[in-house]
């Protein structure tokens, strides 16, 4: 059973839940009293699949006590791209390292509130099975309602179904990533807006295998999509009615 080292990015940027809770830091927002971060780390240390974790943050964060469960803060940069790369250059070289085959990382957020153990040895599991470069897991729409999520999600149309991303994203090597990063900035730029991102890469209409196999060729890597049967996976708290979704179903849990 193979073990994954876990980044987690908690950076402070002021966002679109500030003039709701004041918290500059979504990571320290509190949900029935437990900040949204510690949740996080809680949920992935209870993890049998999860190995050590670095978290990419502020020094606001050092006072949790769950943060005695995280191996490494590291500073925050300039953008996520910066924090991906202080964070991987940790891993790769003092959890790794620096061997050049290793079982690769498992980015999270620290917003992904709904996560439970179960749910993140599952996913580890399908990705240590897929066995690729990069592997992005995705939820279908009716996935929510199956599990009594009323939760409001930019979807992409495939076929006849509409597919939302994940919390947990998982990639091999990063000099992949890096090499192709001006692609996936550009690709960025549509996320908002899914069926400009498919004419973009040239799947208008198309299916999930050949999404991947266009994905592969534009990043010149092995990439594959997985569906997640687990709603939870595919939300995360980035406006206030995800807050008030949190609050309501942790508080169920």
């Amino acid at each position: 059973m193979k073990k994954f080292p876990i980044i987690l990015l908690a950076g402070g940027e002021k966002g679109p839940l500030f003039e709701t809770t004041g918290y500059v830091e979504k990571a320290l927002i509190p949900i029935h009293g437990k900040p949204m971060l510690s949740r996080v780390i809680e949920t992935f240390q209870a993890s049998e699949r999860a190995a050590e974790i670095v978290v990419v943050g502020s020094p606001n964060l050092d006072d949790l006590p769950a943060m005695n469960h995280v191996r490494k803060r590291i500073f925050t940069g300039l953008n996520v791209v910066q924090n991906l790369l202080h964070a991987v250059t940790y891993v790769k070289h003092r959890l790794y390292a620096g061997a050049p085959d290793h079982n690769g990382y498992v980015i999270s957020f620290c917003d992904a509130v709904f996560l439970t153990p179960e749910i993140v040895d599952d996913t580890l599991q399908s990705i240590e099975e897929l066995d690729s470069d990069i592997i992005l897991h995705y939820v279908e729409k009716n996935t929510f309602a199956e599990a009594g999520l009323p939760t409001k999600r930019t979807y992409i149309p495939v076929g006849d179904k509409h597919y939302t991303g994940s919390t947990i994203y998982y990639v091999k090597k990063f000099s992949k990533v890096f090499a192709a990063m001006p692609k996936l900035v550009s690709l960025r730029k549509h996320r908002k807006d899914p069926e400009a991102l498919l004419r973009l890469i040239g799947c208008e209409g198309a299916d999930l295998p050949e999404i991947e196999e266009a994905i592969s060729r534009e990043l010149s890597a092995a990439v594959r999509i997985c569906v997640s049967p687990h709603a939870r996976l595919g939300v995360d708290v980035d406006k206030p009615a995800d807050l008030e979704l949190a609050d309501t179903v942790l508080k169920e849990d």
